[in-house]
Parts: structure tokens; sequence; C-alpha cells
């Protein structure tokens, strides 16, 4: 699903100064944490973005909560979907978080899976298999978005021991 390259770990005293983009982008998921990758994938999402003239996207942890809980799902269940058998859709599990709620006048969401094994599962690679797909793409680059958050869990769907990572990005606009 991703380009290939190949991990560098990051984070030292060093790097400090970096971005996240710089300093977890090219970190192997097997010993990216969930806030390294989640700053990561925000950071690098947002310089997409920036490349575009469109505003960045603001962290909302509702998005997150929703986000990681459909990673874990996906890794727990052995499934790679947007709605794997026994989950809710992606509307209600916004609701359940309190993304979408009633009184609100308008609201919108997307979402973006991946994962990847090895290096293909930096978070740059991620990002750059999004950016090579076009539904994708849409969502990352979409105008009416203002919010996202991030969900991250090391393995694959098919071996949650595996040198992988899985990743899940809400996108949202909600209007009150």
């Amino acid at each position: 699903m991703a380009a290939v390259a190949f991990a560098a770990l990051a984070a030292s005293t060093a790097t400090a100064g970096k971005s996240a983009c710089s300093r977890y982008g090219d970190t192997s998921p097997a010993i990216l944490s969930r806030g390294e990758a989640a700053k990561s994938i925000r950071c690098l999402i947002n310089r997409r973005r920036g490349q575009h003239d469109l505003r960045r996207l603001d962290a909302d942890d509702r998005l997150d909560r929703a986000a990681q809980r459909h990673t874990r799902f996906m890794r727990r269940h052995g499934c790679f979907s947007h709605r794997c058998q026994g989950e809710p859709s992606l509307r209600r599990r916004l609701e359940r978080v309190h993304y979408i709620e009633p009184g609100l006048r308008s609201w919108s969401y997307g979402e973006n899976i991946a994962w990847g094994s090895r290096g293909l599962g930096t978070p740059k690679q991620i990002v750059s298999a999004w950016m090579h797909s076009p539904g994708h793409r849409h969502n990352i680059l979409d105008r009416s978005f203002r919010d996202i958050g991030v969900g991250f869990v090391r393995g694959t769907p098919s071996n949650p021991n595996a040198n992988g990572g899985i990743y899940t990005t809400d996108f949202g606009l909600r209007v009150e």
C-alpha cells in the first residue's frame, strides 16, 4: 500500500528542535509510539495541505479517540476495512465520541486507513501512499475539513506482532 523506504530511528536530543515530520516521519513502526505516529501523520498531512494553500487541520481529541478505537479494532479482529464485522459505521463511531451530535447545524467527515510493514509502515510512507490514491488524497486536501484525529497501532491486520503499523485518520468539520 506504500512506496519503499527504509526506516531510521529518530527522536534523540539532537533532533529536539525538528518538526514531528522529520523527527518521526522515517521511524520504523516497530519502535514508533502512538503519540509520535499521531504527531508525525498530522505534521505530514498539514505540510501537504500547506503545499496546496489549504489551512492546517487542528487535532481533535474526539476524532483521535474514534480513530484509535477503530485502529485497535482492526488489529484485534484481523480486519482491514472502514467497517469491520461487529463494528458500527464511521458515522456512528463519530457520534459515540460526540463529534457528531444533536444541535449541530452541519458536519462532514471522512476517513483514511492504511497499513505497512517495516519501511513501508513509516508515517512518511503512509502519507505518500495516501497522496497517490485519489480517494485518500481527496480527504487530505478537502477544503471543508477543519479537524483531524489519528489512530496508530503496531502490527498488521493479519499479524499483531509483525513489524508494521496500522493507521487511521478521521477528518471532520462541525458547525455549531
